[in-house]
């Protein structure tokens, strides 16, 4: 998969030329990292000789500022709705089932658990990296060096560098990529305890989870069935399912096919939808930003509520919410700061949660047997929760990085500090949109406050 706009975050550990001798057996590791001259056109070739169908006007083309895309070539006809572009037989597909249950507390984006399915990909792929050359499918997958998780993945024997910490800092990404990283490490303590160069083995593991979380697809949609899918993962991004304009089809067979979801032009772009996710969570699994993303919205920094009637109370009213404003009502992620709308405050999730957070768990339970509308209603927001919240947002913008107004958004940081300068914009907004709701004179305290505040700031910096 390649990004949309991307912006990358460069791991100089991971591309240190020396290293990268450690890594794998095989003579060309160009497997492990993506070069911008590489050619996918070699898969084509590969996958038609092992069986796989590839539309005839369909070309992998480089594309300024995108990288490798699957477009229509020039003067090709019309390809109308319906029809394959690419199918993939059985034996060219990975496939795993995963069999774990999920967790409690959903994580931010699929990438981050480590089901069943993830390790038995995981371990498949560090296996074909030992073959003398791996095959082109494989030299093909690049996960990109923006990734969080290849980002703090560092030695196996020390923590990740404060350096790549403060660029993830002010998003729930850096505590989820952590997560991660412990995780996998404990995955793989088998691996590492038997290998001869541990940090080699730990690379290696590191470039075959982020091949996964930045390639593999799940078919059905939400189905345990985790793939990676010849050429289908060249396909770009496109922010929602409607402006997508290809998709997967389940052959009976067993094959995997795209298939054009509307009629497509000559030299258009085909496209698919990964999932619809924010910025936060593309970023985390694909290592990329969408400005503009349609899908907006930013997990607040808040841990889950530490009892089970809390916990239950908070998940089954932010479902709730989010099915009144036509969401997806998976609440499990916890709250989310929006850009505010006529139909939504922004701040309503984070009210919400700050409410649940502040009453007992015998109250709870009474709340627990209400039945929706009435559980709203009890749990509106007032002075309370305003001022904590306003708080809990000024303490969440200090925690992000601060960058001069000059300073390029770009190269090292870039995708990062997109994320960041995004949460900034929302905080602002709620503490604004908060602060109109505040008594006049709570809300000139707070106006003075933060106008003195700033400039004071202003001054320093």
């Amino acid at each position: 998969m390649r990004a949309l706009a991307v912006v990358g975050i460069l791991s100089p550990g991971l591309m240190d030329g020396k290293r990268r001798k450690k890594l794998v057996r095989c003579e060309d590791l160009s497997a492990l990292y993506r070069q911008s001259g590489d050619d996918p056109n070699q898969v084509l070739e590969w996958h038609k000789k092992g069986g796989g169908y590839l539309h005839p006007s369909l070309r992998a083309t480089q594309l300024p500022g995108r990288g490798w895309a699957l477009c229509l070539q020039p003067g090709a006809p019309l390809v109308p709705a319906g029809t394959v572009l690419v199918r993939s037989p059985p034996q060219l597909l990975w496939v795993a089932h995963e069999s774990e249950s999920l967790e409690v507390a959903e994580p931010l984006a699929p990438g981050e658990s480590l089901p069943k399915a993830s390790a038995a990909l995981r371990r498949r792929l560090v296996e074909a990296l030992k073959a003398p050359v791996p095959d082109p499918f494989v030299q093909s997958m690049h996960p990109p060096d923006s990734l969080p998780l290849r980002l703090v993945a560092g030695s196996v024997s020390s923590e990740p560098s404060e350096d790549a910490k403060e660029l993830l800092k002010g998003t729930s990404i850096l505590n989820h990529t952590l997560s991660l990283r412990s995780k996998l490490l404990k995955a793989v303590k088998p691996e590492l305890e038997l290998a001869k160069d541990k940090q080699a083995t730990w690379e290696a593991c590191v470039w075959a989870q982020a091949v996964i979380m930045s390639r593999a697809f799940h078919v059905p949609k939400d189905s345990d069935r985790l793939l990676l899918i010849p050429i289908v993962d060249i396909a770009n991004h496109a922010p929602t399912y409607a402006l997508a304009n290809a998709e997967f089809s389940d052959n009976k067979d067993g094959s995997m096919s795209m298939i054009a979801s509307r009629d497509i032009t000559s030299e258009e772009e085909v496209c698919v939808c990964y999932g619809e996710h924010n910025n936060e969570q593309l970023l985390f699994c694909y290592g990329f930003v969408i400005p503009e993303n349609p899908c907006q919205g930013m997990l607040c920094p808040l841990p889950f509520p530490d009892t089970p009637a809390r916990a239950e109370l908070l998940h089954y009213t932010l479902a709730d919410l989010r099915r009144r404003h036509g969401r997806n009502p998976s609440a499990k992620a916890g709250p989310t700061l929006r850009r505010p709308s006529k139909a939504e405050p922004g701040s309503s999730e984070l009210l919400l949660a700050l409410k649940i957070f502040d009453i007992s768990e015998e109250k709870a339970k009474d709340l627990l047997s209400l039945g929706s509308a009435e559980r709203v209603t009890a749990l509106e927001a007032n002075c309370q929760e305003w001022v904590m919240a306003l708080n809990f947002l000024e303490a969440w913008r200090a925690e992000i990085p601060w960058r001069r107004p000059a300073e390029p958004s770009s190269g090292a940081s870039g995708a990062a500090a997109q994320l960041q300068q995004e949460a900034e914009d929302l905080i602002e907004a709620a503490m604004k949109e908060i602060a109109a709701q505040l008594p006049l004179p709570l809300y000139l305290r707070f106006y003075c406050f933060t106008h003195q505040w700033n400039t004071l700031l202003r001054f320093l910096r």
